[in-house]
């Protein structure tokens, strides 16, 4: 069996794709200074009254201690740990 010749053109790979610089290194250190941000704002409101809303419920309570990757968070004897990235906002 004979296939007929086809043509194929080559096309340079500029042309094809889109180049996009690589914004990972810029995103992690924005994260990291915002988490840093968020941290040292937690901890001026130690013994504070606060709420905090999580994709569960908003806990209310006083804010007991500031770790690097949670919040204790107690309210009439229970305490709560919330994990940072579990946190919506804080009131």
């Amino acid at each position: 069996m004979h296939y007929p010749f086809y043509r194929h053109y080559v096309y340079p790979v500029s042309d094809q794709i889109e180049l996009v610089p690589d914004t990972r290194e810029s995103t992690v250190m924005n994260t990291v200074t915002f988490t840093k941000q968020l941290l040292n704002h937690l901890q001026q409101r130690r013994g504070r009254k606060i709420s905090v809303a999580t994709p569960v419920e908003i806990i209310t309570g006083t804010l007991e201690e500031v770790y690097s990757d949670h919040i204790l968070v107690s309210n009439e004897g229970e305490d709560y740990h919330i994990r940072l990235e579990g946190i919506i906002y804080i009131n």
